[in-house]
């Protein structure tokens, strides 16, 4: 027993020597192991997202570096037990793990079968497009009557024979049009008679009366056209099947087939759940997938909240980097900086520009918030920016006295324009796009190099010469 203790626990250290060759350890990022194939998955996914494709491995490697420790900074803030956090990871990763808990090909199969039948039923001679002229005539009504609608289909008949046209026969008996629209029919849905004078015709012709146990009809071919083929009618067909609930079937299905395949001692509910749990190592582009979002999600948060929040409130920040950095946004020529309005009557026009005139340009948005009530977009509508020549009609016109103004606004048929013109930016506010774009990257280097000081990255480089380039 000793013996065979000891084999099994070298068999054990044996696997795990080879999974360690096979997909070894490319870098350790604050003791935590990257795998050479985590690494691929990313550098193979993402490069042809990046502005140069053709970025080595050593280069990408960098790059990742930097989203890891990002990753690992999330991690010792706490923020994966967030229960938002689990909350969002696993709503995603139910509906990604749904196409491995389901039967696959199920759908697929009970979707060509209910084409395969329509199919059938339909037959080879397809559809076809008809009009008809039709005059009711109940079988059990009095000969008298039923004499008098034969005579009238008679008759249409005659007129369209003398080239007379659909519409004008019907409207000569008092038809409504609608009553002659065409319409698709297929074998099995109109009466025999009618059926079999339809498909008789050829396109374009119309046949001569003929009775039904409706009423007497005179029927006008337009097309006809053979039932399509599977992938036509797929998506219609799909979406039938979903309103069904086709994917809880096809669950079912997949949890009968994993409970065979797992030797029948469970329940089809009891192999899913177990299916679900082995999802990640059963199947290495899920648990790459998996881990994309893990580390996707992390690192979002941790950004947003490090950078990207800061960056966009950081009023003292961005004044501070826009001064030290004002040469960099200078203007190559003047700028007007202000509001145009646009408004449905020259007193509201007037309105606003007295509320604007005299205010910093920064606070106009909020003065119209705080004075203008809140269904103003009515009768009121106000363009704010910094504007260069060509940049808008109204201005080039009312500033620059270019050109003849732009197109007015459908119910506003007032226009000017509130600001001043500016040789060169006076704050960041006037030029806070790119500001605000230059502080964000500011912000994120220097907290990468803060990243880099205080965790541990270890790369082995021999295993980076070796991706992409393995058997």
């Amino acid at each position: 027993m000793k013996r065979l203790t000891v084999f099994l626990l070298s068999l054990i250290v044996v696997a795990n020597l080879v999974a360690q060759v096979a997909d070894p350890v490319l870098m350790t990022v604050n003791g935590k192991d990257v795998l050479r194939s985590e690494f691929e998955y990313a550098f193979n996914k993402n490069r042809d997202n990046l502005s140069d494709n053709a970025i080595s491995a050593e280069e990408y490697l960098q790059m990742y570096i930097d989203f890891k420790l990002k990753v690992a900074e999330a991690e010792k803030l706490g923020l994966d037990t967030l229960a938002s956090f689990k909350e969002e990871y696993k709503k995603d990763r139910s509906q990604l793990a749904e196409s491995y808990l389901t039967d696959p090909n199920y759908v697929e199969r009970e979707a060509y079968k209910i084409y395969a039948k329509d199919s059938a039923s339909i037959g080879a001679e397809g559809f076809v497009k008809v009009a008809h002229i039709f005059f009711l005539a109940n079988q059990k009504e009095d000969l008298v009557n039923v004499e008098i609608s034969r005579a009238r289909a008679d008759s249409a008949y005659n007129m369209l024979r003398e080239g007379i046209s659909f519409e004008n026969v019907a409207a000569a008996f008092g038809l409504p049009m609608q009553s002659i629209m065409p319409f698709e029919i297929i074998k099995g849905q109109a009466y025999k008679e009618f059926e079999n004078v339809a498909y008789s015709l050829n396109d374009g012709e119309y046949s001569e009366p003929f009775e039904s146990p409706a009423g007497f009809h005179v029927v006008m071919r337009y097309s006809s056209r053979p039932f399509g083929r599977f992938e036509e009618y797929r998506p219609a067909i799909i979406k039938m099947l979903e309103r069904e609930n086709i994917h809880l079937k096809a669950r079912i299905k997949r949890g009968f087939d994993l409970a065979k395949e797992f030797g029948g001692s469970m329940t089809p509910q009891e192999a899913l759940a177990r299916e679900d749990s082995l999802l990640e190592s059963k199947y290495p582009e899920f648990g790459n997938l998996m881990r994309e979002y893990h580390d996707g999600l992390l690192f979002f948060e941790v950004s947003t909240r490090e950078v990207w929040d800061k960056a966009a409130a950081d009023e003292a920040g961005l004044d501070k980097y826009f001064k030290k950095n004002r040469k960099k946004y200078a203007f190559e020529t003047p700028r007007y900086r202000g509001a145009i309005i646009h408004a449905n009557s020259q007193e509201n026009l007037q309105m606003v520009k007295e509320l604007l005139t005299g205010r910093q340009y920064r606070d106009y948005k909020s003065v119209i918030e705080e004075n203008l009530p809140k269904d103003s977009a009515r009768v009121v509508r106000v363009e704010m920016g910094v504007f260069a020549v060509g940049d808008n009609a109204w201005v080039d016109k009312y500033v620059f006295a270019q050109g003849e103004g732009g197109e007015y606004r459908k119910g506003f048929g007032f226009v000017d324009v509130v600001g001043t013109v500016i040789e060169s930016p006076e704050t960041y506010w006037d030029v806070k796009g790119a500001v605000q774009s230059d502080y964000q990257k500011y912000l994120e280097d220097k907290w990468v190099k803060k990243l880099r000081k205080k965790y541990k990255v270890k790369v082995d480089k021999e295993v980076l010469k070796t991706v992409n380039n393995h058997n």
